[in-house]
């Protein structure tokens, strides 16, 4: 396959783990009461908590020498290799850049040299896509396709394109190299119909009407937020923030996502049910969920999304009951939720449009 794209991958907690590895070794040091997890990881740099000691870990040579390599690592450079050119971006101060150098070249010898690239000023690497961790990174990516991989330190971020795990990064590249490949077919049977959209875009009223039509099934996902008033007990597995994180722990979502402070995850066992029915199941996803969907069940997910004139997307958010500091930050990714279009099946305005997709 010729090598389209151009694909810069970060390294610290992307092919090498960093937080959890700095978590550990702060344990042992401190000897942290309750130990320290890497879900207090909030943000790269000084928050005030006791996760700012793990701040001089990452200037250490001995720190940069040995941290281990993610499990599956290895495997996914060489693959993606396979399909586009890779190159390594790498942020640390100069003294370990020739530690740093060192290990990726002795872990990924498929990469050459020349394409190891080390500097804090991503946003000035031309490269097709980004892969990587750090929010402020994607943000001021220059890349076509910047994508994010979720850690709990970028959770707050809404709207970009992200994927949880390698997998799922491999599935978006050949969906942009090979549209067709993962393209819905009516001849697949069941649906999985992801609704995806900016918020106010109209996803619930949407699926609402779908369901109450009959003609699908709510896949319904688990939530820590509270339940509405008027809302159905059914509309949601309504959870603490403490069985979310457990489910989370034993590996019992395939997506998860975060939203105005609130978790939301689904399961697959659960949309497996409803499809073996002969139903078709539909939900309201963002679009790391749909990529996961894509990546479960082929042709069988349909991604619709759900369009909505700029303007009144702004005045829903505007009317929201939400702090003004969540308004803030959902129009501020408007722009970048409204270019997940490219990456759907079919753009709806209505539930008609829907419909009119007969299997």
């Amino acid at each position: 396959m010729k090598k389209y794209f151009k694909i810069g991958l970060d390294v610290d907690d992307i092919l090498f783990s960093c937080n959890e590895y700095a978590v550990a070794l702060a344990n042992e040091e401190y000897g942290f009461d309750p130990p320290m997890t890497v879900e207090e990881v909030r943000s790269w740099g000084k928050t005030g908590e006791r996760t700012d000691v793990l701040l001089q870990y990452y200037r250490r040579e001995e720190f940069v020498k040995n941290q281990p390599l993610l499990p599956g690592a290895a495997e996914f450079v060489r693959e993606l290799s396979r399909r586009a050119e890779v190159f390594f971006i790498t942020a640390l101060p100069p003294h370990l850049m020739g530690i740093r150098a060192a290990r990726l070249t002795e872990e990924f010898p498929m990469v050459p040299g020349e394409n190891i690239i080390m500097g804090f000023r991503k946003e000035l690497m031309n490269v097709d896509m980004l892969l990587d961790d750090g929010g402020h990174n994607i943000s001021a990516s220059s890349s076509a396709y910047p994508v994010l991989m979720r850690r709990p330190w970028n959770r707050h971020m809404t709207g970009c394109i992200s994927v949880n795990n390698y997998e799922e990064f491999l599935t978006f590249l050949d969906i942009l190299m090979d549209p067709a490949a993962y393209q819905w077919e009516k001849e697949a049977g069941s649906r999985v119909i992801a609704l995806i959209g900016p918020s106010g875009s109209g996803k619930t009223q949407l699926m609402d009407e779908l369901i109450r039509s009959g003609s699908a099934v709510r896949a319904k996902s688990y939530t820590t937020r509270g339940k509405k008033g008027g809302e159905d007990e059914d509309a949601y597995h309504f959870v603490t923030q403490e069985e979310f994180g457990r489910l989370e722990q034993a590996g019992a979502f395939f997506e998860t996502t975060r939203y105005a402070k609130n978790s939301y995850g689904s399961m697959l066992t659960d949309i497996r049910d409803i499809l073996e029915q002969g139903r078709d199941a539909v939900m309201a996803v963002d679009i790391c969920g749909g990529i996961a969907l894509k990546r479960a069940f082929g042709k069988q997910a349909l991604l619709a999304f759900t369009k909505r004139p700029k303007e009144e997307l702004i005045a829903a958010v505007l009317d929201r009951e939400c702090p003004k500091e969540e308004k803030i930050k959902r129009i501020l990714s408007l722009d970048t939720e409204l270019r997940n279009e490219e990456f759907c099946d079919m753009t709806v305005h209505g539930v008609r449009e829907l419909l009119r997709q007969e299997r």
